[in-house]
């Protein structure tokens, strides 16, 4: 049996900033009218779900009892997360008044800072379907925060259920995954159908964007967490190879029509895992990387915010385009670095007690 590597790998720390800066490409590639041109990197969260579904399996394999893996959870994400939304709300109440619009309709039942604000604080964006998809489940491109707590709030059990299943039967933990994973890839397509379907049959107008809405939703996406945790338990149990082949081969049987993005990234993170590292975590370019894999969370909320803010840039020549995409990328990287350098490393450290 090998056991995953526990220690701070630096190539882990790489994939993860890779992921947020993928997510950031896009973004910044949509400010620069480069939309279609970096769409790619919005695969980059599937390469985080699937570096979360692992890490989350390597922590809980350290430290199994669910209540202090949820306490870990909660003083990791929900202070950070809870400044940005904060701030996003604030912002927009400001723009809004400053707009004229009064007070009255901007707090109140219906208005864009009223009470149903809260979905996004209860990670309920994902879960609850609304008039306006921009507005009320995708501010500030936080869609993807109702995939992370659902998976985490399921965690503790799928771990004692392959760990198990690894202590039980012959296959181990590795066979069982297989199997869950391969269920849910299965009926994922008639989920989808189904709740599309489900929201069609609503009056018109109440669900804006019904088909992202659905294709997103934290149930379908729970297959890309799978990859990860699958992964925790084929190192584990000495059946990399096995779990490396099946991430290459489903998207060849498919023609790459299918899961091919989570296939590669997931072999990517075997890699990853299996294969040493030559940079030492106690060197100048080590503590360098964690740095900016440290930062990569504060990256990934704090950047629509700032894109948000910047004026709308004019329509030029690809070149022109091109130049604008590095400026608004270096801008979001010095800035998110920045705050998290001068500021959020020491606001995370509080809530973390250390």
């Amino acid at each position: 049996m090998t056991h995953p590597r526990q220690t701070q790998n630096p190539t882990l720390d790489l994939l993860r900033t890779g992921a947020a800066l993928m997510v950031l490409a896009v973004h910044a590639g949509q400010a620069a009218g480069l939309g279609e041109q970096t769409r790619v990197g919005g695969q980059g969260v599937l390469l985080f779900f699937i570096l979360s579904g692992y890490l989350t399996m390597a922590s809980l394999d350290r430290r199994p009892a669910p209540g202090r893996y949820y306490l870990g959870r909660v003083r990791r994400i929900l202070p950070l997360y809870w400044l940005v939304v904060a701030v996003r709300w604030a912002l927009d109440a400001g723009l809004y008044l400053a707009g004229g619009m009064p007070a009255g309709a901007v707090f109140g039942p219906e208005g864009p800072c009223g009470p149903r604000y809260l979905r996004y604080l209860l990670f309920l964006q994902m879960w609850l379907p609304s008039d306006n998809w921009a507005l009320w489940n995708n501010r500030s491109a936080l869609w993807t925060m109702s995939a992370f707590a659902f998976f985490y709030l399921l965690a503790p059990w799928l771990y004692r259920l392959l760990a198990g299943a690894g202590r039980r039967w012959r296959y181990g933990g590795t066979a069982a995954g297989f199997c869950l994973l391969a269920a849910v890839l299965a009926g994922k397509g008639m989920l989808g159908r189904a709740l599309e379907q489900t929201l069609g049959r609503l009056p018109a107008g109440q669900v804006d964007n019904i088909s992202q809405f659905s294709a997103q939703n934290p149930v379908m996406e729970l297959y890309v967490f799978l990859y990860g945790a699958l992964l925790f338990f084929a190192v584990r149990e000495g059946k990399a190879l096995a779990f490396g082949g099946f991430c290459l081969l489903l998207p060849l049987l498919t023609g790459f029509t299918r899961v091919a993005f989570e296939g590669v990234f997931a072999a990517l993170v075997l890699l990853a895992v299996c294969l040493p590292c030559p940079l030492r975590p106690e060197s100048r370019a080590g503590r360098a990387l964690r740095f900016f894999s440290g930062g990569s969370f504060f990256l990934y909320l704090a950047h629509p915010l700032l894109l948000s803010l910047l004026p709308a840039l004019p329509a030029g020549s690809a070149a022109g385009r091109w130049a604008a995409w590095l400026g608004v990328l270096g801008l979001c990287l010095g800035v998110c670095y920045l705050v998290y350098g001068l500021f959020i490393r020491r606001f995370e450290a509080l809530f973390a007690g250390r």
